[in-house]
């Protein structure tokens, strides 16, 4: 069931990047981390108002840490990837930005700050900008 629920992620992300003339790699990166990530924070939000902080970190951080390492890892050992257009270098250039910059605050300050988190939120609205002006496609 996962398998075809993700085919048909797929085909649909591919789908809808036709009709909007975009790149399926560009709107891939906008929708997939809300999908994915979407339920977990629910999920979490249940957790807390039932007095359950452990069990809402603990998902949202298993979830994260399953979505960071093991998926990409098998994305990245069975297809061709190739960095070669200027959209995904200028897309792999605001990820490895905001994940630096909340780096740096965690290694100072041992902690994260709502502050900071909302800055690096913004790496993403810009992400999302450069996409709807055209220069990422």
């Amino acid at each position: 069931l996962i398998i075809m629920g993700a085919e048909v992620f797929v085909d649909s992300i591919s789908y809808v990047s036709k009709l909007l003339n975009i790149p399926a790699f560009v709107l891939a990166i906008i929708i997939t981390p809300i999908a994915t990530e979407l339920p977990e924070k629910f999920n979490s939000v249940i957790w807390i108002s039932r007095e359950k902080d452990t069990l809402a970190l603990g998902n949202i951080t298993g979830a994260m840490m399953f979505q960071a390492s093991i998926l990409p890892a098998i994305g990245i050992l069975l297809t061709d990837w190739t960095l070669n257009s200027s959209g995904t270098i200028i897309s792999s250039l605001i990820a490895i930005a905001s994940a630096a910059l909340l780096l740096t605050e965690l290694n100072i300050k041992k902690h994260m700050t709502v502050k900071m988190l909302l800055i690096c939120g913004l790496f993403y609205f810009l992400f999302i900008t450069l996409v709807l002006i055209g220069i990422i496609r």
